[in-house]
């Protein structure tokens, strides 16, 4: 819906500035993942507060919801902001409407509404919401962007987003304070943690190689890839930093579901599942730019269909890991595992594609020894 870093022209975007020439400082709030960024110009300071926001328990809730505050901190200073969601990696132009007063943006089963509290007058065009308004110093506005998927859409209130927005950034400190690891570079370690458990699809508890799609490899080049799957691969790595970080309900939802996943396919492994534990990935281009004009631009992945040898010690790899940090298989997880080890044992000479996934074909000199 927002693809515009791949495309500024047919991808969508959500546009948030001064209306005037600024610098902007950038971070994390410390122990969590929501982004805080300060505006700076000639006339005042703004600090922008966003964040994907968690659940609570005490109202219902969108099932996705990005909330973004906006804060006068000093002077006053004229704001502009621009939703502007093109569904599909822009494929499809939004149908605009209110209901209740509030934008509305629908295209087949996917909906997002604009809710905007001391935001100024948000006005309606054929493909976008746009308003403007003065953040004047202790000033406070508000913006969130609730996001239904095939169910109902949720009209939040101003105060439910407030208090999800500090419940959200809460439960990413006291989650972060948990953390095992006392190390000299604690600081740089917890933002990798942080950044590792943002990756984790909460439904299943798959872990994703990446959040975006088809970002270069090297500005300009072809190798712009689809990396929002599960790969094996990064089951050892990824269970291993979990489990040394204190993080065993993570590592035991991953392995289980790296067990549930691989159930629909055993003996023989995938390269890498999609977050609901699915094989299927067919790889198409999207009529787009790219990220700095780099091309394609892809969808999905075609080296799951590949043969890559190296997955299936990964895997026996990451049930090792799992059992030497004192937790335990059940007998069927162990009777697989060892039908895996068979499965091996009568295909490791095949030719295969190595393990980084070049589109040439499989070669025995690749197959491990």
């Amino acid at each position: 819906m927002f693809a515009a870093v791949l495309d500024h022209v047919r991808g969508g975007s959500f546009l948030l500035r001064p209306e005037v020439p600024y610098t902007a400082a950038r971070r994390y709030l410390p122990g969590t993942n929501v982004l805080e960024t300060t505006f700076t110009t000639a006339g005042g300071t703004v600090r922008v507060t966003d964040a994907l926001t968690l659940p609570d328990t005490t109202s219902l809730a969108p099932g996705r919801e990005l909330v973004r505050r906006i804060e006068g901190m000093a002077g006053n200073v004229p704001m502009l902001w621009s939703v502007q969601p093109r569904f599909g990696y822009g494929a499809h132009p939004p149908h605009l409407a209110c209901r209740a007063g509030v934008p509305v943006a629908t295209c087949g089963v996917e909906a997002v509404a604009v809710c905007a509290w001391y935001a100024g007058q948000p006005q309606c065009t054929a493909d976008s919401v746009t308003a403007r308004f003065r953040a004047d110093s202790g000033t406070r506005a508000l913006i969130a962007l609730p996001y239904a998927h095939q169910e109902p859409l949720v009209l939040p209130t101003r105060a439910e987003c407030e208090a999800r927005l500090d419940h959200t950034a809460a439960t990413w400190q006291k989650w972060a304070d948990n953390r095992t690891y006392t190390g000299p570079w604690r600081e740089a370690v917890l933002r990798s943690a942080l950044t590792l458990k943002l990756l984790v699809f909460a439904p299943s508890g798959a872990v994703a190689a990446a959040a975006t799609c088809s970002l270069p490899e090297s500005v300009g080049g072809e190798r712009n890839w689809d990396y929002r799957f599960s790969w094996i691969r990064d089951s050892a790595f990824t269970l291993d930093a979990f489990l040394k970080l204190g993080c065993a309900p993570e590592a035991t939802s991953y392995l289980w579901w790296l067990m549930h996943a691989s159930q629909l396919t055993h003996p023989r492994l995938h390269v890498l599942y999609r977050l609901d534990g699915g094989t299927r990935a067919p790889e198409h281009t999207l009529p787009l730019a790219g990220y700095r004009s780099s091309s394609p631009v892809r969808v999905g992945n075609a080296a799951a269909d590949q043969l890559q040898l190296d997955t299936y010690g990964e895997l026996m790899q990451t049930a090792w890991l799992y059992t030497t940090a004192d937790h335990r298989l059940d007998a069927d997880i162990a009777r697989r595992l060892t039908e895996i080890a068979d499965f091996i044992c009568t295909v490791w000479q095949e030719p295969d594609a190595g393990f980084w996934e070049v589109r040439s074909a499989p070669n025995i000199s690749r197959s491990p020894r």
